[in-house]
This record gives structure tokens, sequence and C-alpha cells, in this order.
């Protein structure tokens, strides 16, 4: 048996086979990835990422301060919501003696991730000693983020939570 670059014994070789199989398979992936990449544009473009990317040491002060006021906080949603139906979410705050706190302003946010045009918010009301409540009502279904943010003087303190919203 001869062994050179004419014989035609070779393309029946498993091993050649496979190399050319695996060669094939690797190349074809990478063309469809390729293409999604290209036709498919990305759900999330932040618009100003570069002052969003310098503003990570100020978010990270923000975060100690946050810590070293001592508050706690609970975000009550309702166990199922619906697109367009008003409810009550409520957020309760208190101070480091767990006594509830009076603030200066609490806002809620709603913030959809696939889709900014939806976002907005609401100014909670107070309801009690430390709770705080807004009716609101979700325009669009889907996957939400909602931020409570209390403010009383200089100091902030802010609840998230990721909510899912029917249809």
């Amino acid at each position: 048996m001869r062994i050179s670059q004419e014989n035609p014994q070779a393309l029946r070789n498993p091993w050649v086979l496979g190399l050319l199989a695996f060669l094939f398979v690797f190349l074809s992936a990478n063309a469809v990835f390729i293409y999604l990449a290209f036709s498919t544009p990305p759900n999330l473009v932040v618009e100003n990422f570069y002052e969003k990317g310098e503003a990570y040491a100020e978010t990270q002060e923000r975060i100690d301060r946050q810590k070293a006021l001592g508050w706690s906080g609970m975000l009550m949603v309702p166990t199922t919501s619906r697109v367009n139906q008003t409810q009550t979410y409520e957020a309760m705050i208190t101070g480091k003696n767990s006594a509830g706190l009076l603030l200066d302003s609490v806002k809620f946010f709603a913030y959809r991730p696939s889709d900014a045009d939806a976002d907005f918010a609401v100014d909670m009301q107070k309801s009690g000693h430390g709770s705080y409540q807004a009716d609101v009502s979700f325009n669009l279904p889907g996957t939400w983020d909602i931020i409570v943010e209390a403010k009383r003087g200089e100091d902030e303190f802010i609840i998230s939570r990721r909510i899912r919203i029917d249809p």
C-alpha cells in the first residue's frame, strides 16, 4: 500500500472523515453565530455608557452610605399582577431601632428592562408610621424592576425588586 497525496484510500479512513466532519460542523456553527450577531440587534443598549461607567465609584459610595444608615426596608407587592389592573404597592422602612421612619419623600420607580420607553415613576403616600403606598397600574406585560427610593435630608435608602406582570 502506498501512502501519498494521490492515494484515494485516504477518504475512507475514519480519522480523516471524522476530522472533516468536525471541521464542517465547527465552521457551520460559527457561520450561524455570525449571522445571528449581525441580523438581531442587541436588546439593551445604554446610550450613555461612558458616563455610567465613570459614575461607578459614586454608586459604591452611595451603597456604603446606605449601609451606614442602618435602615431596613421591605417592599410588599401583590401576589399576582395583570396589565392595566390598579393595585397597591407598599414600602415599609424602619431605622436602626426598628421604628418606622418619617421621610421627606418616597418615590416608586418602575423600569422595564426590554423597553425603556415604558418606564414610569409615582410618588408614594404616607399610610402609617414608616409605611408608604402607591396605587400603580402597569401598561405592558412582562418583567419589571421596581425601585423605591426614600429620602430624608441628605440620607437616601433604596429598595429594589423584580416582578412579573401577566397579560
